[in-house]
């Protein structure tokens, strides 16, 4: 039944995220082909060779970031509204009335979600791939990748893998985190029985502050004894910075489960539809 919810879930969303990804996509494409042969000294002091050129480049970058900024939103907002929506509102008696269990809801809308957050991130990735084309040569790249690779081994005495690695898994974990603590958020908003929405944004933000005080003093903690460490420019500060981003990492997880423990259990025990 899982994989039924997976579906209609990809099914509802992907209507809204496609259309707008693909825009981007030809956005970039366009802009790339005016800079490249209408205005290749856009960037630079030159006097303009081609104004018209030029000007329209300065409409095509603004509504990249337009659309940039447009695109992160969206995903939030869309994350938020099928939660809530689907699951709190009308549309919730028909949800609860599936033979599903309450995990099952909560983790298609979760891996949903953390998809398009995922993808959304890949397209950004893939428009600067494109307006960097033709600036350097695949020689050029690989030969950029080497040695910064030996750089970095050289100055911190680390594979520059494992900083990739533990980078990603942080990001990943956070998302994952960051996701839940809005579904928590909701679903303690919806336990009151007028303005959810305000107790919900509440909630958020108390979660939110708690977090932020926890976390200062957790690094605080970390940080005793190590400052010589973190102020040095050697092995020693990449040691205690791959330490920090560990402890963060293992910190998410824990809150992962919090987050989504707090979800399902109000969900399965004091679910208030409207």
């Amino acid at each position: 039944m899982l994989t039924k919810l997976l579906k209609n879930e990809l099914k509802a969303t992907k209507r809204v995220f496609l259309p707008l990804y693909g825009a981007l996509l030809i956005l970039t494409i366009v802009t790339k082909l005016v800079l490249s042969f209408g205005a290749p000294d856009f960037f630079s002091d030159n006097v303009a060779s081609n104004p018209v050129a030029e000007v329209i480049l300065g409409i095509c970058f603004t509504l990249y970031f337009i659309f940039i900024i447009a695109l992160s939103v969206m995903t939030l907002v869309i994350i938020i509204q099928r939660f809530y929506k689907n699951l709190f509102t009308d549309e919730g008696y028909l949800m609860f009335s599936l033979p599903v269990k309450t995990w099952e809801l909560v983790l298609s809308k979760l891996l949903i979600g953390l998809m398009w957050s995922i993808i959304c991130t890949l397209i950004y990735a893939v428009t600067f791939f494109i307006f960097s084309l033709g600036t350097f040569t695949m020689l050029d790249f690989f030969q950029t990748i080497n040695s910064a690779y030996t750089d970095f081994y050289n100055t911190f005495g680390m594979n520059l893998n494992t900083v990739i690695f533990e980078t990603t898994l942080l990001v990943f974990v956070s998302t994952i985190a960051s996701i839940l603590m809005i579904y928590a958020s909701i679903a303690i908003g919806q336990m009151f029985s007028q303005h959810r929405i305000i107790a919900s944004f509440g909630a958020y933000i108390v979660i939110t502050i708690v977090l932020q005080i926890i976390g200062s003093i957790v690094m605080g903690i970390l940080a005793i004894g190590n400052l010589e460490d973190f102020a040095s420019e050697g092995p020693e500060m990449m040691q205690i910075l791959s330490l920090f981003i560990n402890v963060s990492t293992l910190t998410n997880v824990i809150l992962c489960g919090v987050f989504y423990y707090i979800t399902q259990y109000i969900m399965k025990n004091h679910l208030n539809l409207e």
